[in-house]
Formats: C-alpha cells, sequence, structure tokens
C-alpha cells in the first residue's frame, strides 16, 4: 500500500499547521493448514519485507488453529474503476490548500461582527493499494480524496454559539470554502443564546449529515457478516420484516461515482459487489456483507468484495463503506414548513450502539440545534442526548429529500422523522 496524505489546519481564524506523510508498506499474511501469522512491515526495502516474511512463518507456526478459516481467496475477474484518482487532488499543494482556507475564514468573519473565531481542517490523500496471493490472485485499487472542515465560534455577551460544516470528494476541485464557511457561520450566528426544552420525543429534521450519522452506525452493527454470525446483529432477528419505513431504502454500491471511497476490489483483490442493505424499509440474508474468511463459515455463501483494505485495519470486521440512501422529492425548506413542533439538527456527536440486536444508539446533537415552531425554525436550543431504537425512529419517515451528500463513508440526503426520543439536555 502507498498512501500520500497532507493537512492543513487552521484554528483561531489563521494556519497553524501544515503537515505531509508518505507511507508504504506491506502486510503479510502466512497461512500454514489452519494456522495464520500476519505481520506488517512499513518498508518497501526488500530485505525488510524478507524478514518481515521470515518472522510472519514463525508466528503462524506457533500460532493455535483457527477451526472457522476455510482457504485465501481464489481470483475472480475484476475491472477497475476510471476516474478515481484525481492528479489535482493528489498533488495539492500546501499554497492551494491556504488560498481556500483563506477563502473560508475570510467568509465567515464578513457575516457578522458576533463571529469570534474560524477552526478546521483540509485534507487531501492518495491512495493506492495492491493484493496478490499463491492462489492467483492479482488487483490493484487507487483513489483520491479530499475533506474541507470547518467550525464557527460566535459570541454575543457571555453566550457562544458553535456551528461547523463539511464537504468531501474524490476531486479538489468541488471543494467550496465559500458555501462551507457561509452554512457554518449563519447556524453559529444563530445559536447563540440557546434556550432549554423538556425531554421527551419530538418530530426532527436531518441534515444530510444528521442522516448519515446514523445510518453510518446501521452499516457497523447490523450489516457485517462478523455481528449477524454472532448473533449481534439487527437484522437477523428482523428478517422480511417491515423493519423500518417503506420510503428508506439502502445500498452499499461500490461503483457509484456519488460514493467516496470507491475500490473495484476489497482488501484480498475480490471485487466488490452491490449489496442491497435495506429494501424499501425491509432487510433480509441478501443484506450482509461478508470477506471469504466469514463467508467460509456459512455453507453457500461467498464474499461480498468486504474485507477492508489494509490502511482500513488488518483484522477488522468487513462493512459496507460506500452506503448510498435512495433520495425523494423533498427538500429542507418543505420539512421544516410541515413540522408544527420539533427539532432541526445539523448533525449528532458522540454517537454509540447500547444494544446493537434492537439497534439502540445513543449521541449528542451539536453544532446547530434549533427549534421548530409553525413550521419555523424559532430560536437556538442547548444540545440534547438522544436514546433510542433506529427500529422505531426509521419506521416512520414521512420525508426524504432530493439532494444527497458525501459524507465520508455514506451518501445521504436530508430526512424527516415523525419522532425521536431525546433523554438529556446539555448546558451548552
Amino acid at each position: 500500500m502507498l498512501i500520500n496524505s497532507s493537512l492543513t489546519r487552521y484554528a483561531n481564524s489563521q494556519i497553524h499547521q501544515n503537515i505531509a506523510t508518505k507511507t508504504g508498506g506491506v502486510a503479510i499474511k502466512v497461512v500454514n493448514g489452519q494456522k495464520i501469522g500476519v505481520l506488517r512491515a512499513y518498508s518497501l526495502e526488500k530485505k525488510q519485507i524478507r524478514e518481515i516474511v521470515k518472522k510472519a512463518i514463525k508466528i503462524s507456526k506457533v500460532t493455535p488453529p483457527n477451526k472457522d478459516f476455510k482457504s485465501l481467496p481464489k481470483p475472480s475477474k475484476w475491472t477497475p474503476i476510471k476516474g478515481t484518482l484525481d492528479k489535482k487532488t493528489a498533488e495539492c499543494t500546501p499554497d492551494v490548500r491556504a488560498e481556500k482556507v483563506k477563502e473560508a475564514i475570510d467568509t465567515a468573519h464578513s457575516k457578522s461582527k458576533i463571529v469570534r473565531a474560524v477552526a478546521g481542517s483540509f485534507s487531501t490523500e492518495s491512495f493506492a493499494f495492491a493484493v496478490a496471493n499463491s492462489l492467483g490472485i492479482s488487483a490493484w485499487a487507487e483513489i483520491s480524496s479530499t475533506s474541507f472542515q470547518t467550525t464557527v465560534i460566535s459570541k454575543s455577551n457571555n453566550s457562544q454559539g458553535f456551528s461547523s460544516a463539511e464537504q468531501h470528494s474524490r476531486r479538489i476541485r468541488d471543494i467550496d470554502p465559500v458555501k462551507v464557511a457561509t452554512q457554518a457561520a449563519e447556524k453559529s450566528i444563530r445559536s447563540v443564546h440557546p434556550k432549554k426544552i423538556p425531554i421527551g420525543e419530538y418530530e426532527v429534521v436531518l441534515s444530510p449529515r444528521a442522516a448519515a450519522g446514523l445510518l453510518m452506525y446501521l452499516g457497523y452493527i447490523g450489516f457485517s457478516a462478523t455481528s449477524y454470525q454472532d448473533g449481534q446483529s439487527f437484522v437477523k432477528y428482523n428478517l422480511d420484516k417491515q423493519a423500518f419505513d417503506k420510503k428508506l431504502s439502502v445500498r452499499d454500491d461500490p461503483r457509484n461515482t456519488k460514493t467516496l471511497y470507491s475500490f473495484p476490489v476489497d482488501g484480498e483483490g475480490i471485487p466488490k459487489k452491490k449489496v442491497q442493505l435495506i429494501g424499501k424499509g425491509k432487510v433480509s440474508t441478501k443484506s450482509i456483507c461478508y470477506d471469504s474468511f466469514t463467508a467460509g463459515k456459512e455453507k453457500g455463501k461467498s464474499s461480498t468484495g468486504h474485507a477492508l483494505p489494509p490502511t482500513f485495519g488488518f483484522y477488522n470486521r468487513p462493512i459496507p463503506f460506500n452506503l448510498i440512501v435512495a433520495p425523494d422529492n423533498a427538500s429542507m425548506e418543505e420539512m421544516t414548513q410541515e413540522t408544527k413542533q420539533g427539532i432541526f439538527i445539523t448533525r449528532f456527536h458522540y454517537t454509540n450502539p447500547i444494544e446493537p440486536t434492537k439497534a439502540i444508539l445513543t449521541g449528542l446533537t451539536r453544532d446547530g440545534t434549533f427549534l421548530i415552531e409553525k413550521g419555523e425554525i424559532t430560536k437556538p436550543l442547548m444540545n440534547l442526548r438522544y436514546t433510542d431504537s433506529m427500529l422505531s425512529a426509521l419506521k416512520n419517515i414521512p420525508m426524504i429529500g432530493k439532494e444527497l451528500e458525501i459524507i465520508e463513508t455514506v451518501t445521504a440526503p436530508a430526512m424527516k422523522l415523525r419522532k425521536l426520543r431525546f433523554t438529556g439536555i446539555t448546558q451548552y
């Protein structure tokens, strides 16, 4: 694998760090019957790689056999995906990033005198990996990616308002710092002097960032073969049932250009397959994502190409990371107008699973939480803790947005949920 990563950080409305790293190396897996030895070398020097191979062989000889292991995968026909590597993004200079950061800072401060500070990061990266094994697999993938994140802090008297916005793409030309900074600044300015509301169930309008946050965790806890086989997946207990609203359809689609991490093959060199995770609110045995190891544990199953690339963690579980939520025809304004008493949520923070078999998540709202009254956003709110089962929260979705946004591993629209349960409130 080879990773070229560059990052510009800014805080207090000025750039304070520029870093660039280049990382290369190999991950070696030695199979000795059902005994497996694995080592990673952050070097491409032949001498060091030979030493790592020798050590991996020794490890395999003393490792207890893994009785569930069947075989390394055999080769399958695959085709590269055109346009995943953008040269301008991969070779972006600190000067280019600095200019875009300056645009964001200047834009945010131009919105109001109460804007006190602008912070965030701007990263550009290229990533490539190749996979080969003794059974004949020979495959490779390469992508570029860029992420622009801005947080704006406003202050009025003794009250502070916070908000943020972000943008992700494979191409640096898609990044619009003025748009990102404007979104963050306007919500930050409106967020000063937040009010408390009673905890309980409320209608909610979720921005694409908030919707993506929920679905990312659903993907992790529900659609991995590891959690399914361990009995920890909610999918296992809701097969072919109307688990979610009929409007909700989600697929993992790695060859779709609207996803950020679009690889043609997985970390084992297997072609990545499109998987319908949720189809009109239903889940099934076809919703599960497999690598070769988990597929080998079930009769008649084969890998769906979901072994993670080396940089994502060599031992990690197979998970979907090219999620796309099917859009509908609503706008954010229409969702707000159709809400008599509810809450607008910019994003969730510190989300964690409580009970995976029931899809219960908990987390905090952040960076712009507002009360909706009679179809209008009226006042900022102190951040709230939600604790709810997604089998309940996503059971009734009156409206889904028509515009998709890439939020790292999930591409999602805005959503309106009939209810989400809030169980606590912060002091900010």
